[in-house]
């Protein structure tokens, strides 16, 4: 399959152009030997954990400190 009008090369599968929406036409592709990637089913994720991050705990006293008082 390729697009007339973007002068590409589609894979098997399409119909029209992703490009441009133009009709697919049954030509010879320029570039052989390539195909589709297939890709995998979604599946859903699982969520991860949020890792807990120290407390830093300020006090008066690192509050003073930070704030020079």
């Amino acid at each position: 399959m390729r697009c007339l009008k973007c002068n590409v090369d589609l894979g098997e599968t399409y119909t029209k152009c992703p490009l441009c929406g133009e009709k697919a036409t049954d030509t010879e592709p320029l570039l052989k030997g390539f195909t589709v990637a297939s890709y995998p089913k979604n599946s859903p994720v699982s969520p991860t954990e949020k890792e807990k991050q120290p407390s830093r705990g300020l006090s008066r006293e690192k509050l003073k400190a930070y704030f020079n008082l």
